[in-house]
Order: C-alpha cells, then structure tokens, then sequence
C-alpha cells in the first residue's frame, strides 16, 4: 500500500471538512496542497502525491499535464481529482458530477419534465448542474447578471418548477441571503443549494418556510469525495455510508444552540457540553453585555425590553451564522420570530426543560415583572416549536450536558 498522502490542490485553502470526509470515508492520509500557478507544474510531475482533488483556480490548468481523461471531464472541460496510475501517469475525472446527481436525486421527486432556471449557470458548478439537469430530461435555464437570462426575467418565468443556486450568494459569512424571492416563482416544487456553510441558506430557510422540498450542498460534497475514493482505491463505497457521513458531518460542524426559560442553567449546561464536546462556548447575554457595556438588566432598565431585543437580535445574527459552537442564548430570544431562522440556518436547537420551581430570579427584570408562571404560559409554546430536540435538566451541568450529546445524532 502507498505511503504517499492524497490531498487537495488549491491556491488558497481555508478552512475546509474535506480532510475530515476523507478520514470517515476511508482513512486516507489527506492533506491541503496549496501551490501558486508557477508552482504548478513542478507539483505535478512530482512523486509527493499519491491522487488531488483539483479546486480553483486550477480545474483547467491542470488538463494539459495529463495523459487521459473520462468522457465527463472532457464534456464539461474541467478536472476535479487525478489519480495516478500504475506507470505514473495521470489521469484526470470529475466527480463534482456525480456529487450534484446525488444532490438532486435525494430530493425524492422525479424532476424529469421540470422547467429549471440555475443561479450562476454559465460558472464551473454551475456548468456542472446544467449538464446534469439535462441528462435528467430538465429544462434547464441559466440565470446570471450579463447573460442571456438575468435576473430581472425572473417573474417572466413563473412556471419554474425547480431552482438551482450555483452561486456564492447565502454562503458564510453574507448569510442568511437568497439569490431571488421565492414569490416570484408560484410553481416552485423544488429547490437546490450547492452552498453547504451554513447548512440553511436565505433560499433554503424560505423553501422550508413554504413547505417546498429542498437540500443543500453538503451531499454534494461527501458524494464527489466518495467517488473520488472510489477513483483512488478501486472500491466503491456504498450510498448509504455517504448518506452516514454526511449527515455525521453537518452535526458535528453546526451550533448547538440552547434555549429555555430564564434560570433553567443554559450557562452552565452550556459550558460543560462545550467541555465535553471540545468546541468553543458563547453567552449571548455575556455577549451582549460586552458590547453594550452594562448588564442586561440594566440595559432593559435604561432603554426598554424593545431596544434590549433589537440588540439581542443583532448579537446573535453575528454569533449564529459560524459553525461548531456551543451557544447559549437568553431566555427571551423566542419572542422575535426573526430570531428564529438566525439560529436554524446553521444550528441544532435544543430546549432544556426545568421544573418551574427551579429555575433560578436572582436579577431577571422580566421575570420579576411578570412572573415565572405568566412567561412559562407566553414562552413555552414557542420553546417547543423551536427545539429540534428536548432535554430534562439533570441535578448537575455535566449530566446535563451528557444527555444533550446522547440525545444528538452522531458526530464525528
């Protein structure tokens, strides 16, 4: 067996979860290649690499160094993983194809015989999906600032049936943001984000909202690894273990956010499943109390519960939209509706349940205004139709905080 690592060839290479989805898949040794275009060739012809996948800028420029080709790559005119052969010649694939293929099909809806309109379709992944959409009888029109179709047909085009965005609008950090107004697409049966952070995009909060069928982008991405594994080792893998990995993948990489009612321990039950968990923690209140330069009862004293919930809607538009965080917010969060889709775009949320006898008043204006009971009778409601799950406080935080993690799909 090869000692030699795989990777992924780029420019620049932030943070990415393929080295993770490598691991899971297979166990490859996988490392981030980042090379300058005048690197490029000298990598190439080396013997450091054992296959690459191929991200931009570089999924043309690589074409000229290799001996061959598969029929999808040179349709689409464009590389995403080489694998080296037994004689040390390249060859080049792509497997973004079959990534996006899995993508649409786990929508559960045959959408042959669908009108499309594709955000960004003139674009790399763009090309990719228009090629796919039309090996899967659809119709497919491309959508893009200066083309043929812009943006501005959009409501000239109201029997489409199914929407595609291929562009970088709604990915982190500019999140949550849509590339178009689903009113404007009444017949809309589907919708398809390639974007993967955060894991629910502007347009995919506004599908789910409508009730409309829709998948983001991180299918997409173990699904072309998966393939690419396949390319490197000679054994497939199974759909099955792709649908696993992914769907361990976007657990681990959301927040966990925790709701509840004032005083019920979302602090301390916090910390300790950030402690458990190894990720990092954050307070909205203590956020909110560092950037306002006063505590929270204070600020409500001073400027009104009104001014206090439009700051806290603003700290945790700012907190929520990153990843793999352990946030805590406060127990009013719930009564802004807008707060919810903050959290839902890239969060599990879980409510902790706390006898009301319990929970802790020391210095809640609003409890002590209006009384434990009146704001369970407001609140609880709404913590329940919030909570993807629910957690009975256990006697201390690392209890807690154990039955959060037990009661959350695997992670990775």
């Amino acid at each position: 067996m090869t000692s030699r690592p795989y990777g992924v060839l780029g420019r620049v290479l932030g943070h990415s979860y393929t080295p993770i989805i490598y691991k899971e898949l297979a166990g490859l040794d996988y490392r981030r290649f980042e090379r300058e275009p005048e690197e490029l060739e000298a990598f190439l012809k080396s013997d450091e690499w054992e296959g690459v996948n191929v991200t931009i800028p570089y999924k043309r420029s690589v074409i000229p160094y290799l001996v061959g080709m598969s029929d999808i790559a040179r349709r689409l005119g464009n590389v995403n993983t080489i694998t080296r052969r037994e004689d040390g010649t390249l060859y080049g694939d792509n497997t973004d194809y079959y990534g996006f293929k899995c993508l649409v099909e786990s929508l559960g809806i045959d959408v042959a015989g669908m009108r499309a309109v594709v955000f960004g379709g003139t674009g790399g992944a763009g090309a990719t999906a228009m090629a796919v959409l039309a090996d899967m009888n659809v119709e497919a029109i491309s959508i893009s600032r200066h083309g043929e179709h812009t943006y501005g047909d959009l409501k000239n085009l109201s029997d489409i049936e199914l929407a595609v965005n291929c562009t970088p609008v709604g990915m982190y950090p500019n999140c949550p943001d849509s590339p178009c107004d689903l009113d404007d697409l009444p017949d809309l049966k589907a919708v398809v984000d390639i974007v993967y952070n955060p894991a629910r995009t502007g347009i995919i909060l506004e599908a789910e909202k409508r009730g409309i069928p829709c998948t983001s982008g991180l299918l997409m991405l173990v699904a072309q690894a998966a393939q690419a594994v396949e390319r490197y080792t000679g054994k497939p893998i199974e759909l099955s273990r792709t649908y696993e990995v992914c769907e361990r993948l976007a657990t681990t990489e959301q927040n966990i956010a925790i709701i509840g009612m004032p005083g019920c321990g979302k602090t301390r039950d916090g910390k300790a499943l950030a402690l458990i968990l190894d990720r990092s923690f954050v307070d909205i209140d203590q956020e909110l109390e560092s950037r306002l330069g006063c505590s929270c009862s204070e600020y409500i004293k001073w400027e009104g519960e009104g001014a206090f919930r439009q700051q806290e809607t603003a700290c945790l538009a700012d907190i929520a939209k990153r990843s793999g965080q352990v946030i805590s917010c406060g127990g009013g969060v719930v009564t802004r509706p807008e707060n919810y889709p903050l959290l839902h775009q890239n969060s599990v949320i879980v409510m902790i349940d706390r006898d009301l006898s319990q929970l802790a008043t020391h210095g809640r204006p609003i409890t002590a205004r209006d009384g434990i009971q009146a704001l369970a009778a407001a609140r609880m409601p709404l913590y329940h139709a919030w909570a993807d799950y629910e957690v009975a406080s256990q006697e201390t935080p690392m209890l807690t905080a154990s039955l959060i993690r037990d009661t959350l799909p695997p992670m990775i």
